[in-house]
């Protein structure tokens, strides 16, 4: 089964843009269902049948239901309350006071240049409180009630757990690219994130932005997004040609505050 896998992916890398990303997701989609069909047969199972006695084992005293729920892909929690987040934070402080502010490009950290990763999965055994946040009841059961099973980490792309420097200070390239677009994640669907600010973000300096999963899909048919041909990224223009910007959503706020978003 690796080797029909290893296949399938060079294949699909090699001709991608001839099939386009759609098409592409789905041939994906069905091999990982049946490479990985028992191991997603008993996320489904625990969920449906054992979920709250997992969440009370894993936490106990959670009462079971999460006080967030997606709507429309999202949702924001400004609270601060959650189980484990002030460890979580001081271990994100020191991971950024060891790497913060370095040159990464040209590194595997490197996703752009000016979006780094400030850890790799490895590194999650010397600053283990990077998983007490995500690893709780209440992240848990958040994301789970959305995607109907329990949710796993990635350990490919995009990393299941990472710290993320985002700055200009060696980007070069005034004009926006890559991540800087519009873009549906195409690793997986559902694909939840849980954004945890370990710094205040305001407009000034740069907040994740994104749009809601019924304006997303909206844009999705009236631009043919994924199609073979068209673009991975939408530029602004583009996009508020087919959606109305006021639809847009900032991610500004204060440390401690969190996102969850269907990507």
């Amino acid at each position: 089964m690796k080797l029909i896998g290893n296949a399938i992916n060079n294949y699909i890398g090699r001709y991608q843009e001839r099939l386009g990303i759609a098409t592409s997701m789905r041939l994906a989609k069905c091999y990982n269902n049946i490479r990985y069909r028992g191991e997603k047969r008993r996320a489904i199972e625990n969920y449906e049948n054992r979920f709250e006695e997992l969440l009370q084992e894993n936490q106990p005293g959670f009462s079971g239901k999460p006080r967030n729920k997606l709507e429309d892909g999202w949702c924001i929690d400004r609270s601060g309350n959650f189980p484990h987040i002030e460890e979580t934070l001081a271990e994100a402080d020191r991971l950024i006071a060891d790497r913060g502010g370095e040159d990464r490009r040209g590194t595997p950290l490197a996703q752009t240049d000016y979006l780094f990763h400030l850890n790799d999965v490895p590194d999650l055994f010397n600053y283990r409180g990077l998983l007490k946040f995500p690893t709780s009841s209440e992240i848990i059961a958040t994301v789970a009630e959305y995607m109907g099973m329990i949710p796993v980490f990635s350990q490919t792309r995009p990393k299941g757990v990472r710290v993320f420097e985002s700055t200009n200070q060696f980007n070069k390239n005034t004009a926006y690219t890559a991540s800087q677009l519009f873009h549906l994640d195409l690793h997986d669907s559902p694909l939840v994130y849980a954004i945890l600010l370990v710094r205040d973000i305001t407009e000034e300096n740069g907040p994740w932005n994104f749009l809601p999963a019924s304006e997303s899909a909206k844009a999705v048919k009236a631009l043919n997004y994924q199609a073979k041909g068209e673009p991975y990224r939408v530029t602004d223009e583009r996009m508020y040609e087919v959606v109305d910007s006021s639809k847009r959503i900032s991610f500004t706020g204060k440390r401690g505050d969190v996102l969850f978003l269907d990507s």
